[in-house]
């Protein structure tokens, strides 16, 4: 009989290792193999991280509003000389830093102060007395404290301060709040896209750069149009499209330029930025004169705050006092351009060493 040799491994002399012993631990070891243990302070480090954080969220979000009370807010005092300085002497008497007083030649000038978005309200004399001049649109919190005031003024004069509304709210939206709440949304709106079509679209940061500045005139117009359908605007359809729009195009550009250079780091520091810093600093629930400095300053020249003033030029003033925001806006817009073009470079120079 021939023999036959097999080419085989050789057998293994150990022990099979069943299923469900793989993990077992051996004997006396109090803990099974290969699972896996934190060290015994890592929980309490994640505990103490994670309190850490959502204290600072809630110092972000809560300090502002507490702290919120009038500071400079620009007014405008119309009248005859002498009317003006005893009107402008006992608002610095009684509130001294809650109002900045600027005086203009008769109420018909500062009512048109008023739409230029120059002042937010103020006190026209006339030969029947004061009237006070509020502008809601602008900002609601400034109009109630005028509004106030006239109460005030009647109960030292014995006979009611008349209040003339120059720019109103809608009707569907008497408080304002429509306006405060589209931030958010705006801010989802510029995260998201750099998200998904950042692995959806093929090619070079460019090629995704259109497709998310693409997104934003669709979100943006689609967004305007439901606050017209919910009664929250009542202005021009296309100038709200035009400043929903740039308001996603500045976030969304800046954070995708950060992606780019930065990888997942670089949007969730972005993102924090704009959410945790800019939302609750943008003041405009209220207005930025109602932040202390340097927080005004600050929330000023991040997108949620000069965002959130566009928007309201576009929605009640026919886009009055936006320039300066748009400036904002567009910084942001060239520093995310200028951040896609880095990485983009960067890749270049990558694929041209790997070839």
């Amino acid at each position: 009989m021939s023999s036959r040799i097999d080419h085989e491994a050789p057998l293994d002399p150990r022990p099979e290792v069943s299923a469900h012993t793989a993990g077992a631990a051996p004997s006396g070891s109090g803990a099974p193999v290969g699972v896996g243990h934190a060290p015994p302070g890592g929980a309490a480090g994640v505990i103490l991280a994670l309190t850490i954080l959502i204290g600072l969220v809630l110092t972000a979000f809560a300090l502002p509003a507490i702290h919120s009370e009038p500071r400079g807010v620009p007014i405008g005092v119309a009248g005859p000389a002498p009317a003006v300085q005893q009107v402008v002497g006992g608002l610095t008497a009684n509130a001294p830093d809650a109002f900045e007083a600027e005086t203009f030649a008769d109420e018909a000038a500062l009512a048109q102060a008023i739409r230029d978005r120059e002042v937010y309200g103020g006190i026209a004399v006339g030969p029947t007395g004061p009237t006070v001049l509020t502008a809601p649109a602008a900002s609601p919190a400034v109009a109630q404290g005028l509004s106030a005031l006239a109460a005030q003024l009647g109960q030292q004069q014995g006979q009611p301060v008349p209040v003339k509304e120059i720019v109103g709210l809608p009707a569907q939206d008497s408080r304002g709040a429509g306006l405060a709440t589209a931030l958010l949304p705006l801010f989802i709106g510029a995260v998201a896209p750099v998200l998904i079509l950042n692995r959806v679209v093929r090619g070079n940061g460019w090629a995704k750069l259109a497709a998310i500045l693409s997104f934003a005139i669709v979100l943006g117009a689609a967004l305007a149009g439901l606050l017209h359908w919910y009664g929250v605007f009542e202005g021009s359809w296309l100038l709200e499209a035009a400043a929903m729009a740039s308001v996603i195009a500045a976030m969304s550009t800046a954070l995708l330029g950060l992606l780019l250079l930065l990888g997942m780091p670089g949007l969730g520091l972005g993102a924090a930025l704009f959410l945790l810093v800019g939302n609750p600093l943008s003041g405009v629930a209220t207005a930025p004169e109602f932040l202390a400095e340097p927080w005004r300053s600050i929330g000023a020249w991040l997108p949620p705050g000069a965002g959130g003033q566009v928007l309201r030029s576009a929605t009640y003033f026919d886009g009055a006092g936006a320039a300066p925001h748009l400036l904002v806006l567009g910084s942001w817009f060239l520093l995310g351009l200028v951040l896609v073009g880095l990485a983009s470079t960067r890749t270049r120079r990558h694929a041209g060493v790997a070839g």
